[in-house]
């Protein structure tokens, strides 16, 4: 008999036709294989039962970066084929429009790969560039579907005849991205020398490159999936970095050769070092062992620890040691990826700050990613569950499935404006875009745009509705309703906090909950900002039940930056002590906003405890509060009495002005320490959520619950509600496969598009 199957999945950029290869050959079958744009067609001729092993094979075993969503059989009219053996055969471009393929994100360097560019008798020995069929990159590289040679950046390096003889067979067999030291792409070294500019190539520019490292130097170099800007973790030079980038005191990550390495400055338990040597390769957010200087990770509790993603990673990392490998852009600027940017923005030698060289290849790059960042934290049970902070690198663009959804109205979704991604959803999948960055930066607004037309071409994608935030003055909301009136298709508006409960519940294929929503910002259904909601969902129905009490702030959108304001406001609020100018700004409403934002709540706490008054970057008070409750060793904090309060809609209110009351008398008090007191805020919060929750029970008889929104990248708050509503029988849920953030608004966006009727 004759059979067709398709196999669909991550099955393109893996080595999987040669698989098949071999597995076809295994089973004594006849036919062919071929990428078809969407998936991977094989044409097998044997018996029945043959064909049938054959299949279940193809299920449950896989090339390493693979996995298999399905895979459909057809019977086929024999006499219509005739093979004489099994081949791999030409690729073909069929429609992608009947469903999202799936494209492999840019994967991290894999083990033998590692093995053959550390050893002194490969061919590759030393060649920074080296990659399979089961790693290197996929999506920066990739011209159009199918992922073939042809259709990648790849195309502009002709293979040497070695190289044509592995990718006829062997290890390398259909690696798109193979190439050596004598036909691929090489490193090349600009750099000063004083006033004198040098150029180096191939091994003299690696060795160089190690030289100027270890002299203090900064150097760009150009990743896998953009450039990157490396020196020593020393505080010399980590403050020049700060000084080019613009970065005041946002943590640098650091990159380490080997994991036990990691292990000298860090604790990892075995779910980080799970994460750490996955081919994702993230930044992996670790409890401090050994602090380095200052000026490298500032006040954070945690290093954000990372292994090599690129051969030249690890060449770099064994001759200098750790390296401070964070971002090349200013700060809030999208990640460069091509050369005449990095020269004009970096090294540009007339600048007050300039980076010293910059070590790069001429692989182009179609797609920025920068790295994604990740932290695990460990339950009651004992269960390790990791959290994403930015979903990127080595993740990004693999779909988020939604079983049970077929809904095949494609779905374009344009996410929020900070931390900003956009969605496709068709089916049972959401395709999420990486981490793009805060939008109102005019060069991340533009690289919004082209991403989104980037991976329209690439995916064939062809919307038929529109899904966008509900602030009016939203960036992202704006472009959406020229994209929708321009296309002439449905806009739906949806509420900000709302679709992050709908990302949990997308994450976990739920159609109902109570979801927590806890975050800075967002425009609210009564054109307040909120931030602070609880709310009870039902498919695409969802009712507001209890939220923070209202606080008027002054400020407009650097209220989030400055909060000694924000706390002066409180101070206001309850006994209207505070400065004539805020007094008379909040009296008059000259700039003004009424919030229930946990976001603000957290910067006031922290002003109010002395911690910090002002946020450098976005969240670094709730970060420093944090920290400070860290300390806390649970046994000796005050319990601050949760007030709730019904309100004339039914909504049940918890009085925040009555919990900020409360922290001023426990600090005049002299009782308990900072820590303690920035311990029992934190409490306070979990003991609202499972009141709120338990009420909310008792009513609606809703035992599932959803936390998100980025508060909940609280890793004292999020266990504490974890463990807290567990005890009480309720069933929990939070992001886990993307961020809690805005970054996950889209998913949930998406999730309301694949769930609401036509």
């Amino acid at each position: 008999m004759t059979e067709k199957i398709l196999v669909k999945g991550a099955v393109q950029g893996v080595g999987y036709r040669p698989f098949v290869l071999k597995k076809a050959i295994e089973y004594g079958l006849k036919g062919q294989v071929k990428n078809i744009g969407a998936a991977v067609e094989i044409i097998v001729s044997g018996l029945e039962k043959t064909i049938d092993d054959f299949c279940d094979e193809l299920k449950n075993v896989q090339p390493e970066g693979s996995f298999v969503l399905d895979i459909v059989r057809e019977k086929l009219n024999e006499s219509n084929y005739s093979f004489n053996d099994f081949a791999i055969v030409e690729s073909s471009v069929v429609d992608l429009k009947s469903e999202l393929p799936i494209v492999l994100p840019d994967i991290g360097i894999c083990d033998k790969c590692l093995n053959e560019m550390l050893s002194k008798d490969d061919r590759r020995y030393r060649y920074p560039l080296i990659s399979c069929a089961s790693c290197g990159p996929r999506i920066s590289v990739l011209d159009s579907l199918p992922y073939d040679r042809h259709t990648t950046t790849m195309v502009d390096f002709e293979m040497c005849p070695n190289c044509l003889s592995e990718y006829k067979s062997g290890r390398r067999r259909h690696a798109q991205t193979i190439s050596c030291h004598d036909c691929g792409p090489f490193m090349i070294l600009d750099y000063y020398n004083g006033a004198e500019s040098v150029h180096l190539e191939r091994e003299d520019a690696v060795k160089k490159a190690i030289s100027l490292l270890n002299e203090g130097k900064i150097i760009g170099l150009k990743g896998v999936s953009g450039y990157q800007l490396i020196c020593k973790p020393e505080n010399p030079v980590a403050l020049r970095l700060r000084q080019i980038k613009g970065r005041e005191n946002k943590p640098f990550a650091v990159m380490f050769s080997t994991v036990d390495s990691i292990k000298k400055y860090a604790e990892v338990n075995e779910k980080e070092e799970e994460l750490l040597l996955s081919l994702a390769r993230p930044i992996v957010l670790l409890n401090k062992k050994q602090d380095f200087p200052y000026e490298v990770c500032k006040d954070s509790n945690y290093i954000g620890a990372f292994l090599p993603s690129a051969g030249i990673h690890r060449l770099l990392t064994d001759e200098v040691g750790p390296l401070i490998c964070t971002s090349a852009n200013i700060s809030g600027q999208p990640i460069i990826i091509d050369h005449d940017s990095f020269d004009q923005k970096l090294m540009d030698g007339s600048k007050e700050y300039y980076v010293d060289g910059v070590l790069f290849h001429k692989r182009r790059i179609n797609q920025p990613q920068d790295d994604s960042v990740v932290f695990v934290i460990q339950n009651e049970n004992g269960e390790y569950s990791s959290q994403f902070i930015r979903r990127a690198r080595g993740f990004s663009p693999l779909p988020i499935i939604c079983k049970g959804s077929d809904n095949n109205t494609s779905t374009i979704c344009f996410g929020g404006d900070l931390k900003s991604t956009f969605s496709f959803a068709k089916k049972d999948r959401v395709v999420l875009s990486q981490f793009i960055g805060d939008l109102e930066d005019a060069d991340t607004y533009e690289l919004f745009n082209k991403l989104i037309k980037r991976n329209s071409d690439l995916f064939s994608f062809v919307p038929r509705r529109a899904v966008c935030d509900k602030h009016p003055l939203y960036f992202s909301s704006k472009y959406a309703k020229e994209y929708a009136e321009k296309r002439n298709i449905e806009l739906i508006r949806l509420q900000h906090h709302y679709a992050h409960v709908l990302s949990v519940m997308a994450e976990n294929e739920l159609r109902s909950c109570i979801g927590i929503a806890f975050d800075g910002t967002g425009f609210g259904d009564d054109d307040k900002v909120w931030g602070g909601e609880v709310f009870l969902c039902n498919g695409t129905d969802y009712t507001r039940k209890s939220h923070l009490s209202y606080i008027k702030l002054m400020g407009g959108d650097a209220a989030p930056k400055k909060a000694n304001i924000v706390k002066e406001c409180y101070e206001i609020a309850l006994n209207d002590n505070g400065s004539d100018i805020v007094k008379a700004a909040l009296k008059n409403n000259i700039n003004t906003y009424e919030t229930s934002s946990v976001g603000r709540l957290f910067d006031c706490v922290c002003a109010l405890l002395g911690i910090k008054d002002y946020n450098s970057f976005e969240g670094e008070c709730a970060i420093l509060l944090e920290k400070e409750a860290s300390l806390c060793d649970g046994s000796h904090f005050p319990l601050f009495d949760v007030k709730i309060i019904e309100n004339e809609e039914g909504e049940i209110i918890f009085d925040q002005l009555d919990l900020f009351s409360q922290i001023k008398g426990c600090i005049a008090d002299g009782s308990f320490e900072t820590k303690d007191i920035a311990y029992g805020f934190h409490l306070a919060l979990s003991y609202y959520i499972v009141k709120i929750c338990s009420i909310l029970r008792s009513n609606v008889k809703e035992s599932k619950v959803c936390l998100s929104g980025g508060v909940f990248a609280n890793r004292i708050l999020l266990k504490n509600t974890i463990a807290l509503l567990t005890k009480e029988g309720f069933d929990v849920y939070w992001n886990r496969l993307v961020p809690s953030g805005d970054a996950g608004i889209a998913l949930g966006q998406a999730y309301y598009g694949l769930l609401k009727e036509d």
